[in-house]
């Protein structure tokens, strides 16, 4: 009977690899996706086809000046659709730096909203409502996520190239 050496054992459960035993991007991760390409995708459902009326209300959700700020999270969340083994260049490039991104992306929406928040007319207590606060507060939540989780870490590293596989 062999023992495996305890370095040559997978970290993580075979639960957590795909079928190209590339290590799976975990839910927090596609969810934190989602939230920082919302904008996009509530401009996207606006131009769904419907009655009118129920879409008028995600029409004023949508901020116009905050879908740049998603246009980075966009690039890594289209890179983790693509990701299989062998990566793509272009997919290995951004899936790399996939934690680099989203954290500009971040700050982007950050920066964007304090300047909005600077040029409002409002109070700055009216001006903040509790959706926008906690959008802020999720915005701050998602780097600590994305720089603590070592599976994070660990997945964003696993995309090899054709030399590489």
């Amino acid at each position: 009977m062999s023992i495996a050496h305890p370095d040559r054992r997978p970290r993580y459960g075979s639960h957590r690899y795909d079928d190209d035993l590339l290590l799976k991007a975990p839910i927090p991760l596609w969810l934190a996706l989602v939230f920082l390409v919302r904008h996009l995708l509530l401009l996207g459902i606006t131009f769904l086809p419907t009655t009118g009326e129920e879409i008028e209300v995600l029409r004023n959700l949508v901020r116009p000046e905050f879908i740049l700020a998603d246009l980075p999270a966009a690039l890594v969340m289209a890179a983790g659709f693509r990701r299989r083994r062998p990566c793509p260049d272009w997919v290995r490039r951004i899936w790399r730096r996939a934690r680099e991104i989203l954290t500009l992306s971040i700050l982007m929406y950050l920066g964007l909203l304090v300047a909005t928040l600077a040029g409002s007319s409002l109070p700055l207590r009216d001006a903040i409502d509790e959706p926008l606060l906690v959008s802020l507060l999720v915005s701050l939540a998602v780097p600590v996520y994305l720089w603590r989780s070592r599976l994070l870490a660990d997945v964003v590293r696993d995309c090899p190239g054709r030399h590489d596989a």
